[in-house]
């Protein structure tokens, strides 16, 4: 891993993405456990990081270098998406062990126990069924791993197709045969308010915004954007008495946000906001801080992921 790091990033400054730090369980099925990196990788990476000269630095620290047009390389940044309550109890030791910056993205529906988790439900009920009866008498076989991954895989696409203002109506109509509680999984899985306060009291850490709901913004209406961001923006800012000054598009990549989404978020005047579209910063970035690009962090970085960066290409739409 050490000798590949320095390659691997050419832009002035990486900012990596993340949503869990959490032991892997075998188990589980690999969608979600992709989603996860293991205590020890990022204690781990860190460690290699400093070794090699990079420097973490903040997502306030970004905006200053792309403002002042600073000639900076070697930096990075750690952001970690929705609120996942391992951020809390595993991640956040680590990043204060190494005194690093980090920037967590809050979800407001996980705090408030109104996330519908469903990719996780839905891994329980994988899990728990040879096999599932679902609407319409679609039938899915669930006996072996690889039969239960692939079926996660087809029902998830299934789920992303549902449309905001019915979403909780088509999951029950789905899953018609099965007796579900949606909000489950809440208090197991997301932050509560007061971990979020007292994350958000650390210099280190970073308390940025990413909705009320996490809906695919390209499916709501101009006015529907504005009240996810901004509604849920002031009720952070209520809990941790600080003004919100970043954000991050839910899901971000290109089926999901376009001009359009990066005009409205422009125009609500953050620092800066981030996608999921993969890419180094460079100072160029400074006409674009309403989409910038990041790397998804994952266990199995390695030397397959070097070629898939283009040197000197700015990453907006």
């Amino acid at each position: 891993m050490l000798p590949l790091i320095q390659n691997y990033f050419s832009g002035m400054i990486t900012i990596f993405m993340l949503h869990r730090v959490h032991p892997f369980q075998p188990n589980r099925l690999y969608p979600n456990e992709n989603m996860k990196i293991s205590p020890e990788f990022l204690d781990n990476f860190i460690e290699q990081l400093k070794s090699q000269g990079y420097e973490i630095i903040s997502l306030d620290r970004v905006y200053e270098i792309l403002q002042n047009g600073e000639k900076v390389k070697k930096q990075i940044v750690f952001t970690l998406d929705d609120g996942y309550k391992d951020n809390y109890e595993l991640a956040y030791p680590i990043f204060k062990k190494h005194n690093v910056p980090f920037t967590v993205y809050v979800t407001t529906s996980f705090p408030e126990n109104k996330a519908i988790l469903w990719w996780y439900v839905l891994e329980d009920l994988i899990l728990e069924n040879d096999t599932l009866l679902l609407s319409e008498n679609s039938i899915f076989q669930t006996q072996t791993k690889v039969e239960k991954e692939e079926a996660f895989l087809k029902i998830r696409d299934i789920i992303l197709e549902f449309k905001k203002e019915n979403f909780f109506e088509s999951l029950n109509k789905l899953f018609f045969n099965y007796k579900i509680d949606w909000f489950g999984k809440n208090k197991e899985l997301c932050m509560s308010w007061e971990e979020i306060i007292e994350l958000s009291k650390d210099k280190l850490c970073t308390i940025a915004g990413h909705t009320k709901n996490h809906y695919a913004l390209n499916q709501l209406s101009i006015e529907e954007v504005k009240s996810e961001i901004i509604e849920a923006n002031k009720l952070i800012e209520e809990n941790i008495d600080k003004r919100i000054e970043h954000f991050a598009y839910p899901f971000g990549s290109t089926n999901e946000i376009g001009q359009r989404e990066f005009d409205i978020v422009k125009s609500l005047d953050f620092k800066t906001t981030t996608t999921t579209r993969r890419g180094t910063i460079y100072s160029k970035h400074k006409e674009y801080l309403e989409c910038l690009p990041r790397i998804m962090l994952t266990e199995d970085f390695s030397i397959k992921d070097i070629g898939k960066i283009r040197r000197e290409r700015v990453v907006t739409i």
